[in-house]
């Protein structure tokens, strides 16, 4: 059973937070897990002209990134820029030419432990990513990947004019339908929105009933709960409290049903 204790964390500001750099010269910043499953959430600040030594691998979980800026690469089929969310199925095998041509940083998050597998029986050239199965079966795959910025603003289910959002993945306040996955990726999120609070706005923090959330501040600025949010905040099973907005604020946002007990 998953619940939000298990992840929640204090607000995490990537301006002075504690970046560690790896041995292929990208910063590493890890921001929530799950000391049971092993599920993860993490950032990625790469440095232009980047290329990384990755073979081509897959997960055998569920995987959402969000390109927080700049630009990011698993291959040049695909390439991300800031605003776009990305959703892997379990078994997306992907990777070629890794790296970043002008720097940026991307937020991914596995649904269970990191277990990555390589998979050297690939297509040449490599032509984009794609699945296999438990038999081992490969078939084509077109990433899910959405810019955030060209979905259309809309009324947030509680009615208030001034919260709208971008529905990114799922049905936004409703729990996801196929249970099945969570056998294999318990942290699979029921669905993940951009979520804009406009200037002036006092009141709660606008949500779903039955969900909480994992949140990242991409614009604006507030105060929630007391403590100042903006640009680069995150937070698991958060925030909460008092919404003060200054700037029109806008959240990432992956959320997840409250189960009971």
């Amino acid at each position: 059973m998953r619940s939000p204790e298990a992840r929640r964390t204090p607000r995490i500001d990537f301006a002075t937070a504690a970046w560690q750099r790896n041995e292929f010269g990208v910063d590493m910043l890890w921001l929530s897990r799950d000391p049971g499953n092993g599920a993860v959430t993490f950032a990625l600040r790469t440095p232009a002209d980047f290329h990384y030594p990755e073979r081509q691998h897959f997960y055998d979980c569920e995987e959402e990134l969000f390109q927080f800026e700049g630009d990011f690469r698993h291959d040049r089929v695909h390439p991300y820029r800031a605003g776009d969310y990305v959703y892997r199925r379990v078994g997306t095998v992907y990777g070629d030419d890794e790296g970043s041509d002008g720097g940026g940083i991307i937020l991914a998050s596995l649904a269970r432990e990191m277990r990555r597998h390589h998979f050297d029986d690939h297509p040449r050239p490599w032509t984009g990513h794609y699945l296999v199965d438990q038999r081992w079966n490969a078939r084509l795959e077109q990433p899910y990947v959405l810019s955030s910025g060209t979905l259309p603003w809309q009324t947030h289910d509680g009615g208030d004019a001034r919260v709208s959002l971008r529905t990114l993945h799922g049905n936004a306040g409703r729990r996801r339908g196929d249970e099945a996955v969570f056998a294999h990726s318990p942290w699979a999120s029921d669905f993940s929105v951009m979520l804009r609070i406009e200037a002036g706005y006092d009141g709660p923090v606008p949500g779903w009933p039955g969900f909480f959330a994992e949140t990242l501040a991409c614009a604006g600025r507030a105060r929630i709960g007391g403590e100042p949010w903006h640009r680069g905040c995150y937070q698991f099973g958060g925030p909460a409290g008092r919404c003060e907005v200054e700037t029109p604020l806008e959240l990432y946002c992956r959320l997840f049903r409250q189960q009971a007990g």
